[in-house]
C-alpha cells in the first residue's frame, strides 16, 4: 500500500513539473498539420469545386499532397528529434507551416500550385505532427506517461469539434483565400508563442540542474534501431496498427454513407456522426488513464476491438438510430485510443533513446494504411452495391489485429 502511494506521489510531481508541456503539446497538436488540413478539408473542398469547377477528387488531392509530404519527411524528423531535441525543430516547423498555409491563400490559382505548396508545407511543417509532441511527453513523463499522452492528444479531438465551424465562418464571411490566412494564424499566433516561451527540452533542464530526481529517466535507455527492426515486436505493432488503422479510417470516412444505406436521412446521419468527435476525446483520456494502471496490450484488445461491434450494427441495420449512434461512439473511442497506444507501446518496448525514429516509421505506415481504408470501403460499395462484405471483414480484422498485440509480452522499459 505504501508503494502505491509513492507511485501516485511521483505522478503528481511529474504533472507539477510538466503540466505546461502537456498544455503546449495539446495546443500544438490542435494547431498542427495532423489536424488543420483534415478537419477543414470538407469545407474548403466545397468552395473550391465551385470556384474553379474542379472535381471533388481533384480538390481533395490537396490533402493527399499534405500527407505525402509528411510521410517523406517523417523519418528525417524522427532522427533529428532523437539527436537534437524537440524545441528548435518544432519552432521552425510551426513557422514553416504558418507560412505554407498563408501561401495557399496568397499564391495559388492553377491546381498544381495548390499541390506544390501543400507538399512543401508538409515537408517544412512536419515538426507539428504527433512525432515531436509525443516525443516531448515521453521525455517528461514516466509514471503518468499514459495520462499525459491522452490529455495532449485530445487536442486533435478538440480540433475535430471546432475547426470545421471556424473554417465555415471564415469561408462564408471572407472567402477561401482569407480562410487559409485564418488557418495560418492558428499556429503562428497560438502555438508558436506558447512553444517559444514555455517549450523546454528535458535534457536542457537536467543539464542545468544538479538536483533532479527524474534525471535517471531522461532519454538514455532504449534499443538500437537495428535491434528493433530485427525483433518481432516492432513488426507485430506495425501489422496490428495497419489492420486497425485501415478499418477505423474506412469506418469514419464512410460512416454517414453507410447510415444513408440503412434509410437514415443525410441530416440525421450527420447528427449521428457528430458523436465521433467527442468520443475521440473521451477515448484519448480513457486510454491514457488505463495504460498507466494496466498492461497496455490488454487495454488495446478491449478498446481497439470495440468498432467490431459497430461493423456488425452497420452491416445488419440492427437497432435503428439509437444503435447507429452507439456504433459511432464505439468508433470514436477506438480512434481516440490509436495514437495513445502506439506512442505508449513504443516507449515501453523500445525505450526513449530512438523513440522519434521508431515512432516515425510506425506513424508513416499507419497513415498510409488509413489513407487506403477510405477508398477501399468505397471500392467494395461500388463493386457489390453494399458495404456488408468489408464490414464483416473489418469486424474480424479489428479483433485479430488487437489480439496480435497480446504477443508483445512484458514491458522492456518500465521507466
Amino acid at each position: 500500500m505504501e508503494e502505491k502511494r509513492g507511485a501516485e506521489y511521483t505522478s503528481v510531481e511529474e504533472f507539477k513539473r510538466g503540466w505546461k508541456i502537456v498544455l503546449i503539446a495539446g495546443i500544438g497538436l490542435a494547431c498542427g498539420l495532423g489536424a488543420i488540413p483534415i478537419y477543414t478539408s470538407g469545407v474548403i473542398t466545397a468552395k473550391l469545386t465551385v470556384e474553379f469547377s474542379w472535381t471533388k477528387a481533384e480538390v481533395q488531392g490537396i490533402y493527399s499532397w499534405f500527407t505525402l509530404g509528411n510521410l517523406i519527411a517523417a523519418p528525417i524528423l524522427g532522427w533529428m528529434v532523437d539527436k537534437r531535441g524537440v524545441r528548435n525543430i518544432t519552432l521552425f516547423s510551426i513557422i514553416g507551416m504558418a507560412i505554407g498555409m498563408a501561401s495557399l491563400g496568397l499564391f495559388t490559382g492553377p491546381l498544381w500550385t495548390f499541390y506544390l505548396i501543400a507538399f512543401l508545407t508538409a515537408i517544412v511543417g512536419v515538426g507539428t505532427v504527433p512525432i515531436t509532441w509525443t516525443r516531448l511527453i515521453v521525455d517528461w513523463f514516466n509514471i503518468g506517461r499514459g495520462k499525459a499522452l491522452g490529455i495532449a492528444l485530445a487536442g486533435t479531438g478538440v480540433s475535430a469539434t471546432f475547426l470545421p465551424v471556424y473554417a465555415t465562418w471564415l469561408i462564408t464571411e471572407f472567402g477561401w483565400r482569407f480562410t487559409y490566412l485564418g488557418l495560418a494564424a492558428l499556429p503562428a499566433f497560438i502555438s508558436f508563442p506558447l512553444a517559444y516561451f514555455f517549450l523546454v527540452d528535458r535534457k536542457d533542464v537536467v543539464e542545468k540542474g544538479s538536483n533532479n530526481e527524474f534525471k535517471d529517466n531522461l532519454i538514455q535507455k532504449g534499443l538500437k534501431v537495428s535491434e528493433v527492426l530485427y525483433g518481432y515486436r516492432y513488426w507485430v505493432i506495425n501489422l496490428a496498427f495497419i489492420i486497425i488503422g485501415l478499418s477505423i479510417a474506412g469506418l469514419i470516412s464512410n460512416f454517414v454513407l453507410m447510415l444513408i444505406d440503412r434509410d437514415i436521412s443525410l441530416i440525421d446521419g450527420a447528427k449521428i456522426a457528430g458523436v465521433i468527435g467527442p468520443s475521440v476525446i473521451a477515448g484519448r483520456l480513457i486510454t491514457g488513464y488505463l495504460v498507466d494502471r494496466f498492461w497496455a496490450p490488454g487495454v488495446a484488445l478491449v478498446l481497439l476491438s470495440l468498432p467490431a461491434i459497430s461493423c456488425l450494427i452497420l452491416a445488419t441495420g440492427f437497432g435503428g438510430v439509437g444503435a447507429a449512434m452507439f456504433a459511432g461512439v464505439l468508433i470514436g473511442l477506438a480512434a481516440g485510443a490509436e495514437f495513445d497506444l502506439m506512442s505508449f507501446l513504443v516507449s515501453r518496448y523500445f525505450g526513449q533513446k530512438n523513440y522519434g525514429l521508431i515512432y516515425s516509421f510506425l506513424y508513416a505506415v499507419f497513415k498510409i494504411s488509413a489513407g487506403i481504408g477510405a477508398p477501399l470501403f468505397g471500392y467494395v460499395k461500388d463493386t457489390f452495391n453494399t458495404y456488408d462484405p468489408i464490414l464483416f471483414l473489418s469486424s474480424g480484422l479489428l479483433i485479430g489485429g488487437s489480439m496480435l498485440l497480446l504477443t508483445l509480452g512484458r514491458y522492456r522499459y518500465s521507466n
